[in-house]
């Protein structure tokens, strides 16, 4: 039985989702080099475009106007965890005040938004299934010379999303050690991995179908027995535990709001989430511009994804999409279109 490896990570991440501060999303866009070995051969994932900027809602109840320099709002944004999106970035400077529009006939004062810099993390994908479990660092660590040992002030530090691959692993107590290269050995609670799996029970040898670990925060997506792709996730906290179970994509949909836990503190309301994938009533797979934690817990029962992942997760999946913003099965209680998605500890 793994080591729980999340509990600290996910008072991090309950907290980082409550205080809005902390959400600005800032990414790592450098690795630095280190003798950790790379996953095995994979491409990157391309990177989508979009016509969006994200901002983030810094002060509660938001005025907002019909124009720019207004003197009576048109409604407030009210109080929580939000986020918005702008048709155009460029800032609208009106006497001593600056503006951006958030919708049609919809402006904010700029001091009320600091717009954001979505996640540049991205999977891999593959050609052929990896004989090693491989993944990603979640922290920044110098790795250790020997298993169950503290590493020394001299070693070189691997950053956070730094792919790796697992050539050995031991246990000491409760905690496994993974060996990532010569004399490179980290314990499970620095990584994230992918073990490829078998098909569960019910999937056929040529149905696409898509593994989501939630200890390891990882997503594998398969073609019958062959890995295609691989990325980190963030599912459910505690109190809004991704479901367990095999189920399959129903619904689709490119770009729309999320919010929910309306009049509660921790309300949350997301302009333009992009790559929809529901799965689970109204669990869905989803890219996240909001933050860039990925490898730790920290959805509302959703799993998020970087966005460029999300991208080219939705063109991969079934109900197919192509030239198609919304797409539905006719029948959800008989679906057998839809791409099968299997969640699981």
């Amino acid at each position: 039985m793994k080591l729980i490896k999340f509990s600290a990570a996910l008072f991090s991440g309950l907290f980082l989702m409550l205080a809005a501060a902390s959400q600005v999303a800032v990414a790592q866009s450098s690795v630095a080099q280190s003798s950790a070995a790379p996953a095995a051969q994979g491409g990157t994932v391309p990177r989508p475009s979009s016509l969006l900027t994200y901002a983030w809602v810094v002060t509660n109840n938001v005025q907002v106007y019909a124009k720019p320099g207004d003197a009576t709002p048109v409604r407030d944004l009210g109080a929580g965890f939000l986020y918005v999106s702008l048709p155009d970035a460029r800032p609208i400077v009106v006497g001593d005040q600056t503006w951006y529009q958030i919708n049609r006939g919809e402006y904010v004062n700029a001091a009320d938004i600091r717009i954001i810099r979505p996640s540049v993390f991205q999977g891999l994908t593959f050609t052929a299934t990896p004989d090693k479990p491989f993944g990603w660092m979640v922290y920044a660590v110098r790795p250790s010379a020997k298993a169950g040992d503290a590493p020394t002030s001299d070693t070189q530090l691997i950053n956070r999303y730094t792919p790796i691959t697992v050539f050995e692993e031991t246990k000491i107590g409760d905690l496994f050690w993974y060996r990532i290269g010569d004399n490179q050995w980290v314990d499970q609670k620095k990584v994230s991995l992918i073990f490829p799996a078998t098909r569960p029970e019910g999937v056929g040898p040529t149905d696409k179908w898509i593994d989501i670990h939630k200890f390891e925060q990882t997503l594998a997506a398969y073609e019958g027995d062959q890995l295609v792709f691989a990325t980190l996730i963030s599912s459910g906290l505690p109190q809004w535990d991704t479901d367990s179970g095999l189920f399959r994509v129903f619904m689709k949909i490119r770009q729309a709001k999320m919010s929910g836990r309306e009049g509660k503190p921790d309300y949350y309301f997301l302009e333009d989430v992009p790559y929809a994938m529901y799965f689970n009533r109204d669990m869905a797979l989803h890219g996240a511009y909001w933050h860039d934690r990925f490898g730790f817990k920290h959805s509302h029962g959703c799993v998020n994804l970087p966005p460029a992942d999300a991208a080219w997760l939705w063109n991969w999946t079934t109900p197919d999409t192509t030239d198609k913003s919304f797409v539905m099965v006719a029948d959800r209680n008989n679906n057998s279109e839809g791409t099968w998605v299997w969640v699981h500890d």
